[in-house]
């Protein structure tokens, strides 16, 4: 059966050119309908204290999706136009700050210190805003809103919470992730170049390798999901593995080739 197969294959070579192009369509439709999962805490073992505590928080108050913004040498009419601002963006549940329990005309000088110390920094020149997200740290909806946020913010503004870092390593991820495949592409192409007989043959090689990656890649729809690490690696760590053996391949075409003639 595998020589039938093998056979077949080898003597109709346009056809299954043919059939592997046409996979490519869905192959790029399942990796774009592929969700990329930036929280690292859902691959941490569920009896873990911590990953416990933080879905009890999560259920319960909703706290795993969270921001903290600070602001530094403010103004505080600017800061509660900002949390205004913020209130409005779709995907927040809510924003507090000092003025929610106080008067921003008082003199921070004049509050509890309960509140100084939760929202003001020992030497006064920052606060700090908490907001509150609808749905949870990684979900489309609040990483829209992430961003938008971001664009209302001023200059001295910053924010930190998980769903900022994972908003960050998103768009690291993004960013990075085509240039260390370009980088990884031209290396072997030059080392392919070097070390064989044919120039064109590495290009055939690694178009040959690019199908296998994105069949790869668009398979994990099966999988409905995969972590942002596989994203970026995935094609590089498979152009590393497979090279060496489509390397050995092509050695035992050419030393098979005479004994076979055109059959």
């Amino acid at each position: 059966m595998v020589k039938k197969l093998a056979g077949w294959i080898s003597r109709h070579p346009k056809t299954v050119l043919l059939i592997a192009t046409l996979l490519l369509i869905p192959s790029i439709i399942g990796y774009a309908c592929t969700k990329v999962n930036y929280d690292i805490l859902t691959y941490l073992p569920e009896d873990l204290e911590s990953v416990q505590g933080e879905r009890i928080l999560d259920k319960t108050f909703n706290d795993a999706a969270m921001a903290m913004i600070v602001s530094q040498n403010f103004n505080e009419r600017d800061v509660a136009e900002m949390k205004r601002q913020i209130a409005e963006v779709d995907g927040v549940e809510q924003v507090l700050w000092v003025d929610d329990i106080a008067d921003i005309s008082i003199p921070q000088e004049m509050l509890p210190d309960i509140l100084n110390s939760v929202f003001y920094s020992a030497d006064g020149k920052s606060t700090m805003m908490m907001v509150q997200f609808k749905e949870e740290g990684s979900s489309v909806r609040t990483m829209n809103a992430l961003k938008s946020i971001r664009k209302i913010m001023d200059k001295n503004s910053f924010m930190s919470g998980l769903s900022a870092i994972t908003l960050d390593t998103k768009e690291l991820a993004d960013d990075q992730a085509p240039i260390y495949i370009t980088i990884a592409i031209a290396l072997a192409l030059v080392a392919l170049c070097f070390t064989m007989k044919s120039w064109v043959l590495p290009f055939l090689l690694l178009i040959c390798l690019g199908y296998a990656v994105i069949y790869n890649m668009g398979t994990n729809i099966f999988l409905g999901g995969i972590s942002y690490i596989t994203q970026c690696i995935a094609a590089i760590l498979q152009l590393g593995v497979t090279m060496d053996f489509s390397v050995f391949l092509i050695d035992r075409y050419e030393e098979e080739k005479p004994k076979w003639g055109s059959n």
